[in-house]
């Protein structure tokens, strides 16, 4: 397997470094901990590096930058490429490596250019339809990244994206900055399906570190989940609707 990076803070989010350690024991998979640019670490000088010029949450700004060094790192590694995991990522034990081998075999046959960032999550409840998959193939086009828990990218695909960092900067959360720059570069976005990865803070096993004011009852953001992807995963097919594509 290529690096890991999760991405997480020095201090607090217990919950999240415990589930993490937990899961990459039973995979037998090494990783490594991203703990730049916490909060207090930022300063003018790093957001004017980065282009930075929106109007985001604090906590948005630290992990857009996160993803960033993500990048940054993958770009100069020696592996192919690199995984980017955000702290509330919940992945399937039993299908993981299997699933991600075949997606990256699948990746290396059929994109010459080495450039696309893959999605193996099902962040939003987002699926490919099930009308439109086809036997033995697990990676899809699509219109943006279904969420940034759990992306792939090659080295020379990380390259790229900080290239066109510097020329446009960032102004978004992370997810949507992964979608400009990918737009703006003409880098393919493909989920991968079946997903092998949740998103712990929509599924209700954590409280979200973005919107701290969301405080909703887990088992409500639970049955929430539940609903949605029955909605969009089984019912949305059956209705036509590709949300790939949609904005």
């Amino acid at each position: 397997m290529d690096p890991a990076f999760v991405l997480h803070v020095k201090q607090g989010y217990e919950d999240r470094a415990k589930s993490i350690t937990a899961q990459f024991a039973a995979l037998g998979l090494p990783f490594a901990w991203l703990l730049d640019f916490d909060i207090p670490e930022i300063s003018p000088e790093m957001l004017k590096q980065y282009g930075y010029r929106g109007n985001l949450r604090p906590s948005e700004v630290s992990c857009c930058l996160k993803h960033i060094r993500a990048w940054e790192l993958i770009s100069t590694g020696s592996e192919a490429g690199g995984f980017v995991f955000e702290d509330d990522v919940l992945l399937d034990i039993k299908r993981f490596k299997s699933v991600v081998a075949a997606a990256l075999a699948e990746f290396a046959a059929n994109f010459p250019e080495k450039l696309a960032c893959l999605c193996f999550g099902n962040g939003c409840a987002l699926h490919v339809p099930w009308t439109k998959r086809e036997k033995g193939r697990h990676l899809y086009p699509a219109g943006y990244v279904r969420t940034a828990d759990s992306y792939w990218l090659s080295k020379e695909t990380a390259a790229a994206l900080l290239a066109g960092l510097v020329q446009k900067g960032f102004v978004r959360p992370a997810d949507h900055m992964i979608d400009e720059l990918c737009r703006a570069l003409a880098i393919p976005i493909l989920w991968e399906e079946p997903t092998v990865a949740s998103q712990g803070s929509h599924t209700g096993r954590f409280f979200s570190s973005i919107q701290t004011q969301e405080r909703r009852p887990r088992l409500w953001k639970a049955i929430e989940w539940r609903i949605k992807i029955i909605r969009r995963k089984y019912l949305f097919p059956l209705l036509g609707i590709d949300q790939r594509w949609m904005d």
